[in-house]
């Protein structure tokens, strides 16, 4: 599969510099990536969205090519931070698609802020079990999950094997690519940081999201919840968790995808994106 390019685009954001593609017209659709990852990651979704939106991906803020200095971060900080981020590029209104802590971002901007929100996909979402793999557990413990992130920030081109078997859109050209960015410093701090607030060594920390998941039953935006069956972070079976709290949601489950099925089964990905944010029989969400 051949490796699309897009062209770097920065905008000023809360006096921060970040890093965005930028792709079609029509209805806007924003990407959100994971924790510690990058625009990368959605390299082969924007094109095959953008032929009938708007497709913007970011890099987080301390993540990617964007501004390191994070601060404090909290979910709603990251939603707010979200908002202006539309405002800086011109959107008033957007579909939101996030992927890991992303899709957690993208569920806390929805709640706080649904009159900004069209749809809402949330893929392989963060928050709604404690269960995680051990790996990422041990990024919560001091000096030595700062070590563990550095290994595999090293290790990361030679992944492919035996975290992503099979996918023939995951290639070394891609994780190359991907590894470069990875790589930029302050990432691995920031990761660090962000994964400490809502990871201890026993996973995820279920007391960080109880606010959120009490909102959720009032949620108006049409929400479609994506999981890959084989995702080694987080078990599928979170996706009816999520689906059981999220008002006004359906789930989709991709077999033999991983925790990235953006990447990894990026064809089936597309095509079940496009036709909820095509779909008109889905109720409007509620505006104030």
């Amino acid at each position: 599969m051949d490796l699309p390019t897009y062209d770097d685009r920065y905008v000023e954001v809360g006096g921060k510099k970040i890093r965005y593609w930028d792709q079609g017209e029509g209805p806007a659709v924003v990407l959100v990536h994971g924790l510690a990852a990058s625009v990368e990651f959605w390299v082969y979704n924007i094109g095959a969205l953008g032929s009938p939106h708007r497709v913007v991906a970011l890099d987080l803020l301390g993540f990617g090519r964007s501004d390191k200095e994070i601060g404090e971060f909290s979910l709603p900080y990251s939603a707010s931070f979200l908002m202006d981020f539309l405002d800086a590029v011109g959107l008033q209104e957007a579909s939101l698609v996030g992927n890991s802590m992303g899709g957690l971002v993208c569920l806390q901007t929805a709640v706080d802020y649904p009159e900004r929100v069209d749809r809402l996909v949330l893929v392989d979402p963060a928050g709604f079990g404690r269960e995680l793999n051990p790996l990422l557990r041990l990024w919560s413990i001091p000096i030595a999950g700062s070590a563990v992130f550095w290994l595999s920030q090293r290790l990361f081109p030679g992944l492919r094997e035996w975290v992503y078997p099979g996918s023939g859109s995951i290639t070394r050209a891609w994780l190359l690519r991907a590894a470069e960015v990875l790589r930029t410093p302050g990432v691995r701090a920031n990761a660090v940081q962000v994964a400490r607030l809502g990871v201890n060594l026993r996973g995820q920390r279920e007391e960080l999201f109880r606010d959120l998941h009490d909102r959720l039953p009032t949620l108006t935006v049409p929400t479609m919840i994506i999981w890959g069956d084989r995702d080694p972070i987080v078990p599928v079976r979170h996706a009816y968790v999520a689906q059981k709290l999220i008002a006004n949601s359906q789930v989709r489950i991709i077999e033999g995808c991983g925790h990235l099925p953006q990447m990894e089964c990026p064809e089936d990905f597309n095509q079940l994106v496009l036709t909820f944010l095509t779909d008109d029989r889905l109720p409007a969400p509620a505006k104030d």
